[in-house]
């Protein structure tokens, strides 16, 4: 992996057993591309975050679900969850999140109080 991947996060990836992962920034599933079927280590930039339908992983926020999101299956499936996103400081704020299958590869994951929805590249799991 490039030396300008600046963090390792130790994460479980509960989408290993459902086979998929998400990435959302340039390098798309080359992130996730070649690690082991453990899943437990992903390795992330300040331009990368990884959802595994659990957790949304980056170098400067987390965001947990509940319950999980299920692996997008069929163009225009819609998936609500709670949760709540930390960033440093720490800022804690709970959330509605919305999962949108967009039916040529990605997923739009959105929340009540983002700006803008995430694209995120669907991803075999590791």
């Amino acid at each position: 992996m490039p030396r300008a991947l600046s963090l390792i996060l130790t994460v479980f990836l509960a989408s290993a057993v459902q086979g998929q992962v998400y990435v959302n920034g340039p390098r798309g599933c080359d992130l996730v591309a070649g690690l082991s079927d453990g899943g437990a280590f992903h390795v992330i930039d300040d331009e990368h975050l990884v959802f595994d339908g659990t957790v949304l992983e980056g170098v400067e926020w987390h965001c947990t679900f509940e319950p999980a999101f299920a692996p997008v299956s069929r163009s225009g499936d819609i998936q609500i969850r709670t949760g709540y996103c930390m960033e440093p400081g720490p800022i804690i704020e709970p959330q509605v999140f919305t999962l949108l299958d967009l039916g040529d590869g990605t997923a739009q994951l959105d929340a009540t109080t983002w700006t803008e929805a995430l694209i995120l590249e669907i991803c075999p799991g590791p």
